[in-house]
């Protein structure tokens, strides 16, 4: 069906793309996309919503609220649910811009919102997540050409400051933690997923959202289906075979994920970090579940283990075309990677 003159244009897109019609409009002389969906309606439905609000794309009026809703469309579809939550809680924070014009926004008020979180005793994980949604909102901004490349300020806010750097476990306390794993003791299982995780590499969430029917005991692999990253989603992971008895154990209790509490219902990070911290004071050791991961990334570089398949096995994006485009690694060769440590 053709669309009125001026009234602006869908276009579908070839291949297998979650979002293939893309909407396109006129706008100071020059045709821009304004966004993409997943089916004709919902395009033909923000271009009728847009034509009510012509200012809505007019680089001096539209406000960071605004930019903050069209980049949250086309981004949230992509990243896990709780990574969208996250930056949702990040954008009350920044309640105070939110009727600002966006293209007027200085340093300033970006640091303001920063300054503000910590006079209220807000923590640091909160404070990095509104930097992180402020450089997403700004590259949005660019991308469509709401404000020009030279106008992203957001390298100028506080930068990043470690104040918990991450160290992996070494040899000695994942030696004591192995121990406990093959006690009889009550934390023996909580035990034993630290040496899973420390073997796969998997962050946490991905770590207890392990389906059942996504574990391959004889193949040696299981796959990560959700995750925080593109990269990392869908991902064969393989099994360390030091780690292959405890696999084998949690997928012999009841439930539909690989990790579950004694009625084989899910178990959150929150119930998870306080068992993993009942193990650390078991075993004399001070980690966090993330450290478990820094200690996979760790073993497999002392082992000399091949860049490539590290990338794989963490769920890293490669860089550079011959190695994300040209090297595929097979899950035969990943496995030989990860039995190395």
């Amino acid at each position: 069906m053709k669309l009125p003159n001026g009234f602006g244009s869908i276009a579908c897109y070839s291949g297998n793309r979650r979002r293939p019609y893309i909407v396109r409009k006129y706008i100071d002389g020059r045709q821009k996309i304004i966004g993409q969906y997943a089916t004709y309606e919902d395009a033909l439905a923000f271009l009728v919503d847009y034509n009510k609000n012509p200012s809505l794309f007019a680089p001096a009026t539209i406000t960071f609220a605004e930019v903050y809703r069209l980049m949250a469309s086309e981004r949230y579809p992509k990243i896990a649910k709780s990574t969208a939550n996250n930056y949702k809680a990040a954008f009350k924070h920044c309640h105070e811009l939110h009727t600002r014009p966006f293209a007027k926004l200085e340093i300033s008020d970006l640091q303001g919102v920063i300054r503000a979180m910590s006079r209220r005793n807000i923590g640091y994980a909160s404070q990095k997540k509104c930097r992180q949604l402020m450089h997403l909102m700004y590259e949005y901004a660019v991308k469509y050409k709401i404000i020009p490349a030279a106008a992203d300020i957001t390298c100028y806010i506080d930068k990043k400051v470690v104040r918990y750097p991450k160290k992996p476990f070494i040899t000695r306390q994942l030696n004591r933690v192995k121990k406990l794993a093959n006690s009889d003791a009550e934390l023996a299982r909580w035990a034993m997923c630290i040496v899973m995780m420390c073997y796969s590499g998997v962050q946490p969430g991905e770590f207890l959202a392990i389906q059942k029917s996504d574990v391959k005991l004889k193949q040696r692999y299981f796959i990560v289906r959700d995750s925080k990253t593109e990269a990392g989603r869908n991902r064969a992971v393989p099994i360390s075979r030091k780690a292959l008895p405890y696999f084998r154990a949690w997928m012999d209790k009841p439930g539909k994920t690989l990790i579950t509490v004694d009625d084989g219902a899910a178990l959150s990070y929150h119930r998870f970090r306080t068992r993993f911290d009942n193990v650390m004071d078991a075993t004399n050791c001070h980690h966090t579940p993330h450290e478990c991961r820094h200690t996979c990334a760790t073993m497999l570089d002392n082992a000399g283990a091949n860049d490539t398949a590290v990338k794989r096995i963490l769920g890293h994006a490669s860089q550079g075309v011959t190695k994300g485009v040209y090297t595929h690694k097979s899950l035969h060769e990943l496995k030989k990677a990860i039995d190395l440590i």
